[in-house]
């Protein structure tokens, strides 16, 4: 995807969480280690078409979780508290990173995210039995 223009959401996303997939899979809320799937859960993202990708902190203490939402098709990023308290969010169309690619993704059998993969990776590359 050399030479694709870069959005303004997505370079708004890149500038404040880095790169996709760069996060940390598992973060330390209040001093509490939580992987991305308890995490979800804790703040009420547990859903069949969310797929967490990374997560981590801001300079000013609050949280963030990036996750790939399948319904409306988004890389969405929630901002939270200590509390879980929802501080901000923002999101960008997944074309934005996969371009052309993402007619070639066999959703159902490709997950793009869980440590092994992320979106963004060579989707010419299955899951392994996948």
């Amino acid at each position: 995807m050399e030479g694709k223009r870069i959005t303004i959401a997505r370079r708004e996303i890149e500038a404040r969480y880095g790169p996709i997939g760069d996060g940390k899979k598992i973060l330390f809320v209040g001093g509490t280690p939580m992987a991305l799937p308890t995490l979800s859960r804790r703040l009420n993202l547990q859903y069949g078409d969310l797929v967490p990708i990374d997560a981590g902190e801001l300079p000013d203490g609050t949280y963030w979780l990036r996750f790939y939402d399948n319904e409306q098709r988004k890389v969405m990023v929630v901002e939270f508290d200590r509390e879980y308290d929802f501080t901000g969010e923002r999101g960008a169309d997944i074309m934005d990173w996969l371009g052309d690619d993402y007619f070639r993704i066999r959703w159902r059998a490709f997950c793009p995210a869980g440590g092994e993969e992320w979106l963004g990776a060579d989707a010419s590359r299955g899951k392994a039995g996948g």
